[in-house]
């Protein structure tokens, strides 16, 4: 299910012709986020779920960086990737206490 979920919405992005390349899916534990940056190295996410401790993310054969992450009623992120932080074109984003944005993850 979660790999038809994420195959529908690849497909429903790449039609709208969304840039950035970055999606999000969710089952009733877990959230699955997806960053479509194939020409870099390492990419990990800091997640406010634990504290922003760093997570490697894997590599899929499409070039998508993938990772799961307990569902949360709301939680925040960002990626590093090859060593900068990087922000993907999120739908909600946050200010956090040092004047930077996280992206913000609601079910």
């Amino acid at each position: 299910m979660k790999k038809l979920l994420f195959i529908s919405g690849l497909l429903l992005s790449c039609c709208a012709g969304c840039a950035n390349h970055h999606y999000t899916t969710e089952d009733r534990e877990s959230v699955s986020l997806y960053l479509r940056l194939p020409d870099v190295n390492r990419v990990q996410l800091a997640s406010s779920v634990d504290h922003y401790q760093l997570h490697d993310t894997t590599k899929n054969t499409l070039g998508f960086w993938e990772i799961s992450m307990p569902l949360t009623p709301e939680s925040s992120y960002f990626y590093v990737v090859d060593n900068s932080i990087y922000l993907p074109d999120c739908r909600f984003k946050e200010t956090d206490d040092f004047g930077s944005e996280n992206c913000l993850y609601r079910p």
